[in-house]
């Protein structure tokens, strides 16, 4: 009869874990992105993996990029792979980026001095840049608000949702002149405080709005980012 009791109990009692993992008390928004701000700085490093929705015609720009990046307030600092659209063209890239000098590898072991605003590009160690770089869209954005729990792969995050000034995104992209806020979307893991996704959409380019999203992993792994010789 015991035995009878307990597998009788069990599928209540799974249920009932069940229902306290979907209540699970959601950190509030401006705690919760303060935190995934002050995490995200403190990590020192971080892989990210940038893809944009779409170039309008007969404009240069980033449509991917992935690599890693040290954080750091007076010398940021990035390595990856950028594709992009020059003149019409589509290629890929391997940037080394250290504060505001990029090189760029192309088709060769060489790296060469580049001005990434020629390409249409952003320098992307400024993504990395403490206080002016991914922590400062956390730090300015308003009306932020928790949204639904979301899997990511085997992870879950927590999104929040909320607007951000035109010029933290204008100074970051090299985009969005004509914009005045920008939407944007984080998956926050909850454990870790972790930013790992952002999504922000808006008036990157006056044809037509455009979105960009953004994934972080890696945090605090061992990365070392020279300047070409």
């Amino acid at each position: 009869m015991r035995r009878r009791a307990v597998l009788v109990s069990l599928p209540l009692a799974l249920a009932l874990v069940s229902a306290c993992s979907v209540f699970e008390e959601t950190t509030p928004p401006d705690e919760a992105l303060a935190s995934a701000q002050e995490t995200f700085v403190d990590a020192g490093t971080v892989a990210f993996d940038l893809k944009q929705s779409a170039i309008p015609k007969g404009r240069n720009g980033v449509s991917a990029a992935s690599g890693s990046g040290i954080i750091d307030a007076t010398t940021p600092k990035f390595r990856g792979q950028v594709t992009g659209v020059i003149n019409g063209n589509s290629a890929g890239v391997e940037i080394i980026a250290v504060d505001t000098k990029t090189w760029m590898s192309f088709f060769t072991e060489d790296f060469n001095p580049v001005d990434m605003a020629d390409l249409g590009a952003p320098n992307p160690a400024e993504f990395f840049r403490a206080g002016s770089g991914v922590d400062q869209i956390l730090a300015t954005t308003t009306d932020a608000e928790a949204g639904d729990r979301v899997r990511d792969g085997k992870t879950v995050l927590q999104e929040y949702t909320g607007t951000v000034p035109a010029e933290d995104i204008q100074r970051l992209f090299n985009l969005g002149e004509t914009a005045t806020e920008f939407d944007v979307t984080y998956g926050i893991e909850p454990e870790s405080g972790e930013l790992r996704a952002v999504t922000i959409n808006g008036d990157f380019y006056k044809e037509k709005p455009t979105t960009f999203a953004l994934a972080l992993k890696d945090y605090g792994k061992d990365v070392e980012i020279t300047a070409p010789k």
